[in-house]
């Protein structure tokens, strides 16, 4: 599969996950194109890094997978995050993207996505990263404020989050994307009522959601 690919989507675990968990939203992508994408050489690469193992602090120093430390545990307000992890973890990722750029000759060929933790840096990689890429996706997480410690760039972007996910306050996720959608940035939003954190839950409407803002783009 590393070889004649069209796109590259990198794509990032939540907090305590392993990378090969994220192959569940790899099959669901390809499923949800398979029928509108009539170019026969049309072909995803799919990057899963692995965070590294790390002490967090909110909860007394165990130890998880995690691509940043948190040091408070929030869920109806925005929770405090290391932010050397995160720029630390958002410099690895952008040379992941830089090696996919280079592939195409084109960064509008590359998306970086994620769930959960993943998702918050996904958005953090991909504003930061100088260069228009294909797109940012996001599935319930949140853009952390320390984003915004650095000089952030115009991307497309899809999120969604669930109204009964009871880890990401519904009420702050929505507050904080409609900040960025203020500063100008363009912004796909998909808001489900009875949709929790879990990776299944609210699938099947996000598959579509997402076929057609991928559409759009590819």
């Amino acid at each position: 599969m590393d070889n004649n690919y069209t796109h590259t989507i990198i794509f990032l675990h939540g907090f305590t996950m392993k990378s090969e968990e994220m192959i569940y939203f790899k099959n669901k992508i390809n499923l949800s194109l398979k029928d509108s994408i009539k170019d026969k050489s049309f072909r995803i690469k799919y990057i899963f890094p692995q965070a590294p193992k790390r002490k967090i602090s909110c909860y007394n120093g165990k130890i998880y997978t995690a691509w940043f430390d948190y040091l408070s545990e929030n869920i109806f307000t925005e929770e405090e995050i290391n932010s050397t992890h995160l720029f630390s973890s958002c410099d690895k990722i952008h040379k992941l993207i830089d090696k996919e750029v280079l592939y195409h000759n084109d960064p509008k060929k590359v998306f970086i996505g994620g769930y959960s933790q993943g998702c918050g840096m996904a958005l953090t990689a991909g504003l930061t990263y100088s260069k228009k890429l294909g797109g940012i996706i996001g599935f319930k997480g949140i853009i952390h404020k320390e984003t915004y410690l650095k000089k952030i760039y115009k991307q497309n972007i899809w999120v969604t989050n669930g109204k009964k996910d009871k880890t990401i306050g519904y009420d702050i996720v929505k507050k904080l994307y409609n900040d960025l959608i203020k500063k100008g940035y363009k912004l796909t939003f998909l808001s489900q009522e009875n949709v929790n954190h879990g990776m299944r839950s609210g699938i099947i409407e996000q598959m579509v959601s997402l076929k057609s803002w991928l559409n759009k783009l590819l």
